[in-house]
């Protein structure tokens, strides 16, 4: 019994050594291939117009260093600015993100909370309930999360 206590230990820990290798070497392979997709959740609930610029500047450089990004910007509390028709001051680079596949968010809450309504949004703008459960469960969903 004495000698298979340390077999046994070491048989687990060379499994789960095995499996840390083939997992990152599948990786490795999967990225130069190209089979990984990038996916990202970039939340905004800040109102600062220059720091909304600087994040979308972060989102377009993300697509053009990762071709095929999968990205969403999520935007409530003093973020969903960025969203308004007539308050963005940054609706031609939201919209040219939306033509380029980014998805952006608006929580559903803040609008509500800020008398705000949908038909108010930028032109191809989603709605979620919340805007911050939305990004846990892109996180959940194995999305990286981006803060500007």
């Amino acid at each position: 019994m004495k000698r298979f206590i340390p077999l046994a230990l070491v048989a687990a820990g060379l499994t789960v050594w095995l499996g840390l290798r083939g997992e990152s070497w599948d990786r490795a392979k999967a990225s130069e291939g190209g089979k990984t997709m990038l996916k990202a959740v970039v939340h905004i609930n800040f109102a600062e117009s220059e720091r909304q610029k600087h994040g979308l500047k972060n989102v377009a450089n993300i697509l053009k260093e990762e071709k095929g990004a999968e990205i969403e910007v999520v935007c409530h509390g003093g973020g969903i600015g960025l969203l308004v028709k007539d308050k963005s001051e940054h609706a031609d680079e939201v919209a040219r993100l939306i033509k380029d596949g980014v998805r952006f968010a608006a929580c559903e809450n803040t609008l509500r909370d800020r008398s705000i309504a949908k038909v108010d949004l930028l032109s191809g703008v989603d709605t979620v309930p919340s805007g911050a459960v939305e990004v846990l469960r892109k996180q959940q969903e194995g999305y990286g999360y981006f803060r500007p």
